[in-house]
Parts: C-alpha cells; structure tokens; sequence
C-alpha cells in the first residue's frame, strides 16, 4: 500500500482534509474530513452558502494555504512536504482555478 492518493489519472486528491481558525479560545472548524478525487480533464464546480468553507477548500487544494490535518497531492506530491517555490511551479503548470469573486484571494486584490 502506498500513501500517495493521486496519479496519472487522479492527478488532484486530498483525503481527511480540515481546517480550523483559532481566535483566543474560540474555534471554527470550516471542513472536517474532506475526501475528493479530481479526475485528468475533469471539471467541477463547488457551491454552497456564503461561509460553508469553498474558497478555503479551493485555497488548500491549491497550496495557498496549510490545512490543519489532512493531506492534498497533486501528481502524487505532498502539498505539505514542500516549499513555497515549488508550491508555485505546481499550481502554474497543474491547477487552474476560476473564482466567481476574485478579491476572495489577498494575492490578486
């Protein structure tokens, strides 16, 4: 058995994914133990309410942020095991993101 949960044909994966923000004592947990599979080509759409944790998803599958447990691979690569620079060459060559609004990322604001 292997660790890596994505290949050839599930090139974006992530499975147990969660986050939480801590502010004093108080906690918010935003996802709880995301499992998803992106198939090569494949195309999706993530809806929900204002405040259910989709730009925070599509932030950690895309390495723009670390999730609080959980792993995200793309190609097989351990989003967490490397660094900001190839973080950045992953996300040029592999991802591509459309956001309805994008002032939701600090980066393009």
């Amino acid at each position: 058995m292997t660790n890596n949960i994505a290949h050839d044909d599930v090139p974006l994966a992530c499975r147990s994914l969660a986050m939480q923000f801590s502010e004093g004592r108080a906690t918010l947990k935003v996802l709880r133990s995301v499992d998803l599979e992106v198939a090569s080509g494949e195309r999706l759409a993530i809806v929900g309410a204002s405040g259910s944790g989709k730009t925070t998803l599509l932030q950690l599958l895309g390495g723009l942020d670390t999730p609080s447990g959980g792993v995200v691979e793309v190609f097989g690569q351990n989003l967490a095991t490397i660094g900001d620079a190839e973080r950045g060459r992953i996300r040029n060559r592999a991802l591509g993101f459309v956001y309805q609004f994008h002032h939701l990322l600090p980066e393009f604001d």
